[in-house]
């Protein structure tokens, strides 16, 4: 009898690799999703640290957020847009523009006239 080569992977092998490979798939792609996330998230939260900062200038000039307006450039993902300021609170948001990844995702920042700022997302 003539004696087989033993060249090349077996079937079970091969099949055990895609296995592997799925199981290490499906462990890394919910911690790459979540920095995908994070990462539009810091996105908005830079533009809107530069908003609040331009709103806090004005406001230690006057003492009040009345007569506040400034129109901020939107990004490739967010339109943003100061919703209320009065006052002592300005409201600013970063809203995920339709067609983008984080379409209908939230992010508001609240100001007070005491100094202090709230932050708050949805929809990510």
């Amino acid at each position: 009898m003539r004696g087989r080569s033993e060249a090349g992977f077996t079937l079970v092998e091969l099949i055990m690799v895609l296995v592997i490979l799925g199981i290490l798939l499906a462990l890394a792609f919910p911690s790459y999703l979540a920095a995908r996330r994070n990462a539009y998230f810091a996105e908005a939260a830079e533009r809107l640290q530069e908003m609040r900062e331009f709103a806090w200038s004005f406001y230690a000039e006057r003492q009040t957020f009345d007569g506040f307006s400034a129109s901020p450039v939107p990004t490739e993902n967010w339109d943003f847009s100061y919703v209320s300021c009065g006052g002592t609170t300005c409201q600013m948001v970063a809203t995920g523009r339709s067609g983008t990844r984080v379409e209908g995702a939230t992010v508001t920042v609240t100001l007070s006239g005491d100094g202090t700022s709230t932050v708050s997302s949805s929809g990510f």
